[in-house]
């Protein structure tokens, strides 16, 4: 029987994700592929297989986004690689647009000019946003160079009120430090997000907060711990599915 069979790239174009990402599927069994000396082909039945599975499992992922407040919250995300951090970016940034919020992407360890290539191939039309002032991308390392804890903070600060100011009711925005953004100390970070947390329970935005995790070693759960203090919740994503946790410290 002669069955189309699709290229690595074709298929990446079709689901709107990355080439590693479906090599990762591919070795993985989770998309059955054939290999062709060294290339990989998929069979376009088995793609269409694969689809309908998406389906599921993006709606099991876009739960979280259906369970925050759309109006106000601050969300801490543990996330395990790149690839499932700008998965879930893009996710965040989509449902906000369909809710008609203007988006903020604030970059630490994230080249600006990356996270308009990754998010445009997951399907954000980041240019056309970007012309209309829908979507602002920021340096924020820069910022915190400059100017201190202060000047990333301020810069969400500022952007909601122009948020505002342009006719929108919310702002929708995600930073994703690293854990030693903040001169490479721990501690800066813990206080900038306790700063930030603090100026964004003030004002119409639902922040996200993504950071990669690799590895989980004895010495993260404290970090965990530090963190989610300064966030209303917080989401474990991985390979497009995840799970929510409400957070109610104890003093």
């Amino acid at each position: 029987m002669n069955e189309e069979l699709l290229t690595v790239d074709e298929v990446a174009q079709i689901l709107r994700t990355t080439t590693n990402t479906i090599y990762r599927w591919l070795r993985a069994g989770k998309l059955p592929g054939i290999k062709l000396g060294k290339e990989w082909r998929i069979k376009k039945e088995a793609l269409e297989l694969k689809l309908n599975e998406n389906n599921q499992v993006n709606q099991l992922s876009r739960s979280f986004l259906d369970i925050i407040n759309p109006q106000h919250d601050h969300v801490l995300a543990i996330t395990n690689s790149k690839d499932n951090l700008y998965n879930l970016e893009a996710e965040f940034f989509k449902k906000g647009l369909s809710k008609g919020y203007r988006l903020f992407k604030g970059c630490w360890w994230q080249n600006p000019d990356d996270v308009r290539q990754e998010l445009t191939q997951r399907g954000l039309p980041v240019e056309d946003l970007e012309a209309k002032n829908s979507l602002v991308i920021v340096d924020l390392l820069a910022q915190y160079n400059r100017s201190g804890k202060n000047g990333p903070v301020q810069i969400w600060a500022n952007e909601i009120e122009k948020t505002v100011g342009l006719g929108y009711t919310t702002m929708w925005g995600s930073g994703s430090p690293h854990l030693l953004s903040c001169g490479g100390h721990f501690p800066n970070l813990v206080e900038f997000e306790r700063s930030l947390d603090d100026v964004l329970k003030k004002l119409p935005v639902v922040g996200i907060c993504p950071y990669i995790f690799e590895d989980i070693r004895s010495d993260c759960f404290g970090q965990l711990i530090e963190l989610m203090k300064h966030h209303n919740s917080v989401v474990f994503y991985n390979d497009e599915s995840a799970t929510l946790l409400k957070n109610y410290p104890v003093k």
